[in-house]
């Protein structure tokens, strides 16, 4: 086996792996199985897709023929370990290959894509609405440094204390908004999150999605 054929066989068993995987999230999640989410999101997956990312990685093609086959032999015990044959991962291959212009991929690449930019227009929205409430904080600072009667200083002060009230909700959106589009761009860099759905076309995800509702 070359090595561009063995990488490509090594990514369609933990592609394979992290897709079962996260269809048993899924499952665990509807269920409220917490137990079994805790085990899924901070163990099982992280592990496999540690190993996804290191056989994107280019130093994998410098490797010797016998690392080559040490690496093998691991793929093959998770591939037994997962009870997939290598007739289903060399068909998936064959999917994914025939499938890479119309894949359900493509279908939740654009969604995550979607998301990032919708996120994106919501922060834009805030910002709106938080760059005047900046400019009024800055003026009813500046005016209770003025202020001489006793009642001004209470009256702007309140004032004050509401924008920052204001001012402190926006800014825990915008950073909750961040945070969001930090985690779906690193799907997309990534990548497993979507190449999951490479062995299927956009038509059979559509449907696959229609039957979930």
């Amino acid at each position: 086996m070359n090595t561009d054929k063995f990488i490509n066989y090594s990514k369609e068993i933990i592609l394979q792996v992290l897709r079962k995987n996260s269809q048993e999230l899924t499952k665990a999640s509807e269920e409220k199985n917490e137990k079994e989410i805790e085990v899924l999101e901070k163990e099982v997956l992280p592990k496999y897709e540690k190993l996804y990312l290191a056989l994107s990685d280019e130093e994998l093609k410098k490797k010797t023929p016998e690392e080559i086959q040490g690496i093998l032999k691991i793929m093959e015990d998770i591939l037994e370990k997962n009870n997939f044959s290598k007739e289903f991962i060399e068909e998936s291959m064959k999917k994914r290959e025939e499938y890479k212009d119309k894949s359900g991929a493509l279908v939740v690449k654009r969604l995550f894509e979607y998301s990032i930019k919708n996120l994106k227009k919501k922060k834009t929205n805030i910002y709106k609405v938080l760059t005047p409430l900046l400019k009024r904080e800055e003026q009813l600072e500046a005016d209770l440094k003025e202020a001489i009667q006793y009642d001004d200083e209470m009256r702007i002060s309140a004032d004050i204390v509401d924008v920052r009230d204001e001012k402190r909700e926006l800014l825990e959106q915008v950073a909750e908004l961040d945070a969001k589009v930090f985690l779906i761009e690193k799907d997309i860099e990534n990548k497993w999150k979507y190449e999951i759905y490479g062995t299927i076309t956009q038509e059979e995800l559509e449907k696959y999605t229609n039957y979930k509702k």
